[in-house]
Formats: C-alpha cells, sequence, structure tokens
C-alpha cells in the first residue's frame, strides 16, 4: 500500500468526519436537537469518517511493516493506541517511509 494510497484514504474519513460534526453541531440550539433525522445523518457520517480514519492507519500500519520500519511501526502502533491517531497520521502523510531504510534511488545517466 503506497502512502498516497493511505493518506487519500485518510484525508476521506477526515473530510466526513468534519462534515458530520458540523451537520450535527449546527442542528443543535441551546443544547436542544432541533432535526433530530439531519442530527441522526451528522452522526451517522462521524462514525463512518472514524471508521475509515482508522482503517487508514491499519492500511499505514501495514504498509510500513511491510518497509521493514519498525521504529515507524511502533510509534504509529502506540500513538494511535493512545488516541493521538490524527496527529500520527498526519506526520505520516508528509514526513513517513515510503521505501525500504537502505535503498537509495539510482539516478539516470541519460
Amino acid at each position: 500500500m503506497s502512502k498516497a494510497t493511505v493518506r487519500t484514504v485518510f484525508l476521506m474519513g477526515l473530510v466526513l468526519w468534519i462534515v458530520g460534526a458540523a451537520l450535527a453541531a449546527l442542528t443543535m440550539r441551546g443544547g436542544q436537537v432541533e432535526s433530530s433525522s439531519v442530527y441522526a445523518a451528522g452522526i451517522a457520517l462521524v462514525g463512518i469518517g472514524a471508521l475509515i480514519e482508522v482503517i487508514s492507519w491499519i492500511l499505514a500500519l501495514i504498509s510500513v511493516a511491510t518497509l521493514g520500519r519498525w521504529g515507524w511501526f511502533v510509534a504509529m502502533l502506540i500513538l494511535g493506541v493512545i488516541g493521538l491517531l490524527l496527529v500520527m497520521m498526519v506526520i505520516y502523510s508528509f514526513f513517513g517511509p515510503s521505501q525500504r531504510r537502505g535503498v537509495s534511488r539510482q539516478l539516470s545517466t541519460a
């Protein structure tokens, strides 16, 4: 699984989560829910977005494990379990490994 694919799945989950949270928050006035069906749809979107984010975390764990980057694997596992999934996935998306350690790119001499 490539890092770009994991990033895309994570961003899809994050967008769904944000839209659902905004939808649920906008239907509340003074602690009372004005439209229960819209509120329920917002909560459902939050749940689906969170599930997609967890799936992207699992895909990222698989990705770093197949690359043999065990330091990243342990860090991602611990941070994800203690509740820092969002922070960890943002760090992985921008700074995470995309190739095995010790593999250098060959420059073409054409």
